[in-house]
């Protein structure tokens, strides 16, 4: 007798088997009954695998099941877990890569003990034919960035940067097909690595970067005679802390001539007296320009109780920016919010242009 299960369609299965991951999946199905066994055999199935330490014994096994090669060729999405030891991880790759053959997303964190497996997994990406989305956590160095950037199929790839004094200067023969770049950035902002990833990608759509500490003011991202973003539509920029030059996004249109999204938040805790001049007479100009602008900036101003200076120019800012916002007939909406403590004042102000 069929149950109401069994009367479903395997199509709809199929769809409900995808949300799955395949340890839950197997340990909740497999040997249920035949009609569920031969929808776990379907070539159409594929797997989403979180690789955990307990799955160290894929050479002895009790999982072994799970590591057929007829489980391994449907594998379509990879990641190590955030408890297990990573060099598990490693060992799974070395043994089982050559069979990962429909593997479209991996997710991979290279600790700061296993940088000695850098070497193979570069080989390892190398073997991965159809992979397009690629989340990595790790110290960057220049083997590891050449085989990101050669990677044919990646469109997708987002890195977490661990702290590093390493400085990567070195040019490549090659430009990668990565269409949407995130970087995270973990400690102090690596520009020699975001440059020369900006260098090498020159389809890219969308770009996002944030991190703890940038300091825009002794060089840009965004340098005109660096490289030209041809493509690139959106930008997202999410900082904290860090310092901000009149001129650092001066060239923001001659880099991406087509950027038609601008995403900036910006917490610090204490804010320069000359910020607000700057985001009025220098990039004001540049909102303008750009289609959508969504810009939340969260400070503190040092207030000194015996001079009223600081005050005044804060609310002239604070009347300035609600002008420019009517002078635009509210097609730039301004709102700003502040705080007293003590001798510190608390400013958000939120631009959004749509």
């Amino acid at each position: 007798m069929q149950t109401c299960a069994e009367q479903l369609p395997i199509e709809i299965w199929l769809i409900v088997f995808q949300y799955l991951e395949a340890h839950d999946l197997f340990h909740a199905f497999h040997n249920l009954n035949y009609h569920f066994n031969q929808i776990l055999a379907s070539n159409y199935l594929s797997f989403y695998v979180r690789l955990h330490e307990t799955d160290n014994n894929y050479l002895q096994y009790s999982t072994s099941l799970y590591w057929f090669d007829s489980v391994l060729n449907r594998i379509t999405h990879l990641r190590s877990s955030v408890r297990s030891r990573s060099n598990y991880f490693f060992e799974f790759l070395y043994w089982h890569v050559n069979k990962l053959i429909r593997l479209q997303s991996l997710s991979i964190r290279i600790g700061l003990r296993d940088t000695s497996y850098i070497p193979f997994i570069c080989q390892a990406l190398k073997q991965l034919n159809v992979l397009e989305y690629l989340s990595l956590t790790c110290i960057p160095n220049e083997i590891l960035f050449k085989a990101i950037l050669t990677i044919p199929t990646l469109r997708i790839c987002r890195l977490t940067l661990r702290p590093s004094t390493t400085i990567i200067n070195y040019r490549f023969d090659v430009n990668s097909n990565i269409k949407h770049l995130f970087l995270i950035d973990l400690g102090n902002a690596n520009y020699s690595l975001i440059n020369l990833f900006l260098i090498h990608t020159p389809k890219l759509k969308r770009l996002e970067i944030s991190g703890s500490y940038f300091s825009f003011h002794q060089v840009s991202i965004f340098d005109k005679q660096l490289c030209t973003l041809p493509k690139l539509q959106i930008l997202k920029l999410k900082l904290e802390s860090g310092y901000f030059s009149s001129d650092c996004f001066k060239y923001l249109h001659m880099t991406m001539p087509v950027l038609k999204y601008f995403y900036f938040n910006y917490h610090k805790h204490i804010l320069p007296e000359t910020f607000l001049d700057i985001l009025i007479s220098h990039w004001w100009l540049i909102i303008e320009q750009i289609k959508h602008v969504y810009i939340y900036i969260k400070g503190h101003f040092i207030i000194d109780t015996t001079n009223d200076n600081i005050q005044m120019n804060l609310q002239q800012n604070k009347q300035i920016l609600l002008s420019k916002s009517n002078q635009s007939n509210n097609s730039i909406k301004v709102q700003w919010t502040e705080q007293n403590f003590n001798r510190l004042r608390l400013i958000e102000i939120t631009i959004v242009k749509s």
